[in-house]
């Protein structure tokens, strides 16, 4: 059974207030037929009228309220900015999961747009930032790159972090590297060659050879050789200086600047 109701839907709607029917209903101010896969199928001839949603004031995404209770699969189009994080509501178009409202939000990609992923080609209207040249483009795509400065060649966001512009810089522009390498210059101003003072007098203690002394035994007329050792200090006149020199060492081995990352690759949307 097929009903197509037309002007009069209201008045039937408030007579028959609930509406029993395994029928498909076409709510309609046209004839024309009714769409046998839908359960209402809402139509207008003149091509300039809308389905109005039901408006409600929400309170909060975990609360029902105004409905009695959450049920899933249910549309509203909330009027009110209420609640507090994060269960908040502001107005839009809201769907219940059976435990929740959950608002609706669409975000179309715009030309330009860049996104990282994990997928490794192209696909709906993402390329890889590759540095490929723009003539293997699509006419459309390429005209799309070229109206962003891209004429000759996509940006290659290949081992390259993202920067946003300071000014001057050209979007799209490689700049910066993945290492530097210190030089003297860049260390603190140390002197690393020089002398000692000339304040160091000081003396050298050494032991001598044996020296033959003469002596007289007591009672004895008879002389007697004795040996002894003799400690003998140098002058202090020996001011010296000390040269003294340093390594500068090292290898000038790079710095790495890499830090801890996950892999992705960089997509630029510009269209099919």
């Amino acid at each position: 059974m097929r009903k197509i109701l037309g002007g009069n839907i209201l008045l039937i709607l408030l007579l028959y207030p609930t509406l029993n029917t395994n029928a498909q209903v076409k709510i309609s101010n046209s004839s024309g037929a009714v769409n046998m896969e839908s359960v209402l199928h809402l139509e207008s001839a003149a091509g300039n009228k809308g389905f109005l949603l039901t408006r409600i004031a929400l309170q909060a995404a975990n609360n029902a309220a105004p409905l009695a209770s959450h049920t899933a699969g249910m549309i509203v189009f909330n009027t009110a900015t209420a609640g507090t994080s994060p269960n908040n509501v502001t107005p839009g178009l809201y769907y219940n999961d059976g435990t929740r409202w959950i608002k609706m939000t669409t975000k179309t990609p715009q030309t330009g747009d860049i996104k990282n992923g994990f997928q490794s080609a192209d696909h709906n209207g993402w390329y890889l930032l590759n540095g490929r040249a723009v003539s293997t483009l699509a006419v459309n795509p390429r005209a799309r790159a070229a109206a962003l400065g891209f004429s000759t060649n996509l940006p290659d966001a290949s081992d390259r972090y993202l920067k946003n512009t300071n000014g001057p810089d050209s979007p799209g522009t490689a700049a910066g590297g993945n290492s530097f390498t210190l030089s003297q210059a860049n260390l603190p101003n140390f002197t690393f060659s020089g002398t000692t003072n000339t304040t160091g007098n000081h003396t050298h203690t050494y032991t001598d050879n044996p020296t033959t002394v003469a002596a007289v035994a007591s009672g004895n007329n008879n002389p007697v050789s004795n040996t002894a050792s003799v400690d003998t200090n140098t002058e202090n006149s020996g001011s010296h200086t000390h040269t003294l020199s340093f390594s500068l060492g090292g290898s000038s081995q790079a710095v790495n600047l890499v830090p801890n990352n996950i892999i992705t690759n960089v997509f630029i949307y510009l269209g099919s």
